[in-house]
């Protein structure tokens, strides 16, 4: 008996390097026997929709990608819109729509590459319907070697910012990098929204993915190529101000966390993510933020209080700026006063909406808010301010949105609003108004 367990061991131990040795090689040899990946070229067949076979377009497939009832959406060649070339391909919703149908391509991909992929994008009355989503971009979905989905918990795993409303042709992208089990990629154009939405020029590009440096803390991953390294004490400002974010909204762990990619130089930053005009990118939907500067406040705020929902824009922002003042030296009442005092000051229950909201002078309605949250946190504390970010999730008009702060406040918001006002008027600050960058 004394000499079986040893035995037995090695027998066991001899099994378990033979079955991993034969997955090692397995893995190997899948990704071996994948078609060669071309890089720094769009793969996508007939990009512009000039060549089709009857009502498709060479090169693409039509599947249905949600719903089962049978008032489909509409879809096929518009020759009257585009931007190329002669044709572009058009997606239609009705208010009952309920199948919804994609135009794909799917391509062989493997770890170790960035996905970048984009199109021209034209929209006519997209408006979200009851019970419709609001999807109205080009999507990547990648899929592993059996082909199921590799991350089935959202309906896809990266898209364009979507388009909503009347819009010219411009250009959507994004990128991504490659998931660890991916074997292949599907691009595809959807609208899953009432109005037209016309796609032309997509494009799909592979890029050899690049090694990251990282520094991983909390809330927030910091990330840096070889060239310049993140600098540490810019790091520890960001941990700081990001453990003083999550206390106040009561956050202990992040659906996903935060990650800032610090580029060396303006070029890198341009070549890598296909650029070509400097201007740090957001990505909110994978929580990505990429800078050539090593400390930018405003975007990470923001994404900290991602998993939160999005409030109305004006209580988004003056939440953003009742940090940024602190980091800065701001004051936002000062400014707010000297913008009352010379009729500037915008009314604040019509700056609800979004499409209200940015139609107005941004470098003066952001700081009134972010004076007005100031205000209401100093008179009411942070746990109102953060039970009202939270309960207005979507909203977009002040009726709603009065709704829940009289439950919240026990006033109406104009009442509060004038008291508010008044409180400008009497505050006393002995330096001139700050100038907001």
């Amino acid at each position: 008996m004394a000499y079986k367990r040893p035995v037995l061991f090695v027998l066991i131990s001899l099994l378990m390097i033979f079955s991993f040795g034969s997955c090692e090689k397995d893995n190997a040899e899948q990704t071996e026997n994948m078609p060669e990946i071309k890089t720094d070229v769009n793969v996508v067949v007939n990009p512009s929709f000039e060549e089709w076979e009857g009502f498709m377009p060479v090169g693409w497939e039509l599947r249905q990608f949600s719903g089962d009832g049978d008032k489909m959406v509409m879809f096929g060649k518009s020759s009257t819109h585009y931007k190329s070339g002669r044709h572009s391909y058009y997606i239609r919703g009705i208010f009952n729509t309920d199948k919804w149908m994609v135009l794909c391509q799917r391509f062989p991909i493997k770890p170790g590459y960035d996905v970048f992929f984009s199109a021209e994008m034209k929209t006519d009355d997209v408006e979200k319907a009851k019970g419709q989503d609001a999807d109205c971009n080009i999507y990547i979905i990648f899929y592993d070697k059996n082909g199921n989905r590799v991350n089935s918990r959202h309906s896809t795993d990266a898209s364009t910012m979507r388009r909503i409303g009347t819009s010219k042709w411009a250009k959507n992208k994004n990128m991504m990098n490659v998931p660890d089990k991916a074997r292949s990629i599907e691009i595809g154009l959807i609208n899953r929204m009432s109005g037209y939405a016309y796609f032309d020029d997509i494009e799909l590009v592979f890029q050899p993915e690049q090694h990251w440096e990282k520094k991983e803390t909390r809330f927030v991953d910091f990330k840096w190529l070889s060239e310049k390294e993140f600098p540490q004490g810019d790091i520890d400002r960001f941990v700081k101000l990001a453990d003083e974010i999550t206390k106040d909204f009561g956050i202990k762990k992040l659906d996903k966390k935060v990650e800032y990619y610090f580029y060396p130089s303006e070029d890198r930053f341009l070549k890598l993510l296909r650029r070509k005009r400097y201007k740090q990118l957001p990505r909110w939907g994978i929580k990505e933020f990429h800078s050539i500067e090593s400390y930018e406040d405003h975007d990470m705020i923001h994404m900290i209080l991602y998993d939160l929902g999005t409030p109305p824009m004006g209580l988004a922002k003056g939440v953003v700026f009742h940090y940024r003042e602190k980091i800065y030296g701001w004051d936002l009442h000062n400014c707010a006063k000297q913008d009352l005092i010379n009729k500037r000051l915008p009314v604040l229950y019509k700056t609800i909406s979004k499409k209200e909201f940015i139609h107005t002078d941004v470098s003066v309605t952001v700081p009134s808010w972010g004076s007005f949250v100031n205000y209401m946190i100093e008179k009411y504390g942070m746990d109102k301010i953060v039970r009202l970010f939270k309960e207005t999730d979507g909203v977009d008009s002040f009726g709603d949105f009065n709704i829940h702060f009289k439950e919240i406040y026990g006033e109406e918001f104009p009442v509060i609003d004038q008291q508010w006002r008044m409180f400008l008027l009497r505050y006393e600050c002995d330096a001139a108004a700050d100038t907001l960058i």
